[in-house]
């Protein structure tokens, strides 16, 4: 059978309670492979990782099968010192649910980290939990502001949050674009989550240009707005908003109107209804697409050669997470998950997806250089990948 964990030795009759637990509700699923095991006569300590969020969610799936490959490979690597198995954990996907899960995996004394895949709306519910049991919780996709508190958690954010914008926009702008002007849309329908952004835009003055700021009522259409950001064709737009429906209205209404110039956004406004709509717009995202960035290709291959088709967005993040785990679990020794955390902000770690690096007195992630931007265009109801943040407007 594969080896106890060193907490698991440490901690009397905590079997008993954590079956009792895992008893009361099917709250996780187990997604060891057979890779998982021991190999070969060595004893490793071995370290579950827990991935948080709801199989409900269409990026889950993604994640799950990005950390999966991470595992495995980590397994089958005769110079390991440890052993990883992970296991998924659904919070039903709302926050109530999130905050319940995190209490009993802190609970639970075989579980060295938590990566949260989850979304803003329940992410942040399962710090407290963690914290009090110091687990580490690394944070993948969300990057709602609500975050921006992690040097009082025991959570690291693996991406920029919504204090920095979509970054790769930012840079679009200021090195291929270089409008003299850029309209900065405020949609007010997403205000609490959009504001953040749109302040750093406009009062820390990211932009190398002028900006100013159209703002439309969640009551309002963006007719409008578009014509009034038309008499200046060629200014470029910088869409504020999350919603995918508000964003296709904007760029329905810009195109009506006339409007020539340059538009992005950031993520959030990935659906349907403004990819019908919104082509030739360029999109800023935290996650790449690993078959066309040529530094994911190896995994994108392998991921191929394991799951039978290429990895979705989140995935290659994923696995990059798993990988900076085990890189701080391998050199915590006997302090297990307690330690883990202050390990991995110790010193920048390079993943196939950016360089894990953060602000020594703030914790945030630090998004220089490597930061984990990515550009996207949308052509053919798509997004296509264009470039990496630091990548973009260098010729190839």
């Amino acid at each position: 059978p594969p080896s106890p964990t060193r907490r698991r030795l440490l901690v009397a009759g905590a079997a008993l309670g954590v079956t009792a637990v895992a008893g009361a509700g099917a709250w996780w699923e187990w997604g060891r492979s057979a890779a998982s095991a021991n190999t070969g006569s060595a004893r490793r300590d071995r370290h579950v990782v827990t991935l948080l969020g709801t199989p409900n969610d269409p990026y889950f799936t993604n994640h799950k099968r990005g950390a999966l490959l991470a595992v495995e490979q980590h397994n089958q690597d005769a110079r390991r010192t440890l052993d990883l198995e992970l296991r998924t954990a659904d919070d039903a996907g709302t926050a109530k649910g999130s905050a319940a899960v995190a209490t009993r995996l802190a609970a639970d004394p075989d579980v060295s980290v938590v990566i949260a895949a989850g979304t803003n709306a329940t992410v942040p519910a399962a710090f407290a939990p963690c914290t009090e049991a110091r687990l580490t919780v690394l944070v993948t996709r969300a990057d709602t502001g609500a975050m921006d508190v992690v040097n009082t958690t025991t959570a690291l954010v693996l991406r920029v949050t919504q204090i920095v914008g979509p970054f790769a926009a930012v840079i679009y702008l200021n090195r291929v674009v270089r409008p003299a002007r850029t309209v900065v849309v405020h949609d007010l329908a997403t205000e609490v989550e959009s504001l953040t952004t749109v302040r750093n835009i406009t009062v820390n003055g990211v932009l190398d240009g002028g900006t100013t700021v159209e703002e439309v009522a969640a009551d309002e259409d963006f007719t409008g707005a578009a014509r009034r950001i038309a008499a200046r064709p060629r200014d470029a737009v910088f869409f504020g908003g999350v919603s995918p429906d508000r964003a296709a209205a904007c760029a329905r209404a810009l195109r009506d109107a006339g409007h020539q110039g340059a538009r992005v956004a950031g993520e959030h406004v990935l659906g349907a209804p403004f990819l019908a709509v919104g082509e030739d717009w360029r999109i800023a995202t935290g996650y790449t697409d690993a078959s066309a960035d040529s530094r994911t290709k190896t995994f994108a291959g392998a991921f191929r050669a394991r799951h039978g088709h290429a990895p979705g967005p989140w995935a290659a993040e994923a696995y990059d997470a798993v990988r900076f785990a085990a890189h701080g679990l391998a050199s915590v020794g006997d302090d297990g998950r307690t330690a883990l955390r202050s390990e991995l902000l110790r010193r920048p770690w390079q993943g196939i997806t950016r360089l894990m690096s953060f602000d020594a007195s703030t914790q945030f992630f630090q998004a220089r250089g490597d930061g984990g931007g990515f550009l996207f265009r949308v052509t053919g109801g798509a997004a296509r990948f264009v470039a990496r943040s630091a990548d973009i407007g260098k010729k190839s």
